[in-house]
């Protein structure tokens, strides 16, 4: 004879930011610092580097770079993770305007121009 539960599962939707979801007070911070990371990860990949040769690029050791490319961010910041960027060959806008007023707070979101299409900058 089998026994059957019958328990209720609670599905939350997500808010698009998991750090905001667990509560975290600087929620918007940690999700940009993981949005940046993932792009150097996949600059790296796409220009077929080595770990250690992005280190050398970069200027961190080998077991540095393999980290921040498996999302243990702990000791970087945005700008440092701003500067990897400059350093692997992207270029970076920074955005600064006025919040909407129907929104409650003002808010970080990281913007992957290849995300938008043809972006160009003049």
């Amino acid at each position: 004879m089998s026994e059957t539960h019958n328990e209720e599962t609670r599905v939350l939707a997500s808010s698009g930011n998991i750090f905001a979801d667990l509560g975290r007070p600087d929620a918007e911070e940690a999700f940009a610092r993981v949005q940046l990371a993932q792009q150097i990860a996949k600059i790296i990949e796409r220009k077929g580097l080595s770990q250690k040769e992005a280190a050398e690029l970069i200027g961190l050791d080998q077991p540095k770079v393999s980290a921040l490319v498996r999302g243990r961010l702990s000791g970087f910041s945005t700008d440092r993770l701003l500067r990897f960027l400059m350093l692997l060959g992207q270029d970076i806008d920074i955005v600064v305007r006025d919040k909407p007023n129907n929104h409650p707070t003002a808010h970080i979101s990281v913007v992957i121009a290849a995300q938008l299409g043809a972006f160009t900058h003049t």
